[in-house]
Parts: structure tokens; C-alpha cells; sequence
């Protein structure tokens, strides 16, 4: 599982970051096939960050066809190119 850092004082916004680690994590092979994304309330408590940051990054993701959603649960899965649900 992909370990998120955020860096408060950059300048770049926190969604940002979070697309980019996510789309660094697949590049690198942190993120393996079929291997779960944290919920969006999951990872906002985890990074201390509101909602609607972490589900502004998971949408910006699942438009550009990196993520795709399950609304019931929603989670995301790693199956190569995108993530879909098993």
C-alpha cells in the first residue's frame, strides 16, 4: 500500500499531491495489481484533510481513467491501467 506525504508548506495544492503520489505509486509498483485504495473518508482521516480534497483527487483520477469507482462500496482497485472493482 502506497504510504501518502504531504508537504504543507509547497505551494501545490493537497489534491495534487495526492494524484501525483497515486500516479507515481502505479508507475513505481507501490501500488500492485488489484491492491485497494483507502476510501475517501478513510484517507481524509488519515491525512487529516477535508472530504471533498481526497474525493477531488480520486474524481480529477477516475476522469482521466486512472480510477474507476464503485459507488456501493466505494473503494478503488488497481487492475493495471485503471482501477475497477473485483
Amino acid at each position: 500500500m502506497i504510504k501518502f506525504l504531504l508537504d504543507y508548506s509547497s505551494g501545490m495544492p493537497i489534491y495534487r499531491q495526492i494524484i501525483d503520489q497515486i500516479r507515481f505509486g502505479i508507475a513505481s509498483g507501490q501500488l500492485k495489481l488489484g491492491e485497494q485504495l483507502p476510501t475517501v473518508r478513510a484517507l481524509a482521516v488519515e491525512l487529516k484533510v477535508n472530504l471533498n480534497t481526497v474525493s477531488k483527487a480520486y474524481k480529477e483520477l477516475e476522469i482521466k481513467n486512472i480510477l474507476e469507482t464503485d459507488r456501493n462500496p466505494v473503494w478503488r482497485k488497481h487492475t493495471g491501467r485503471s482501477w475497477e472493482r473485483s
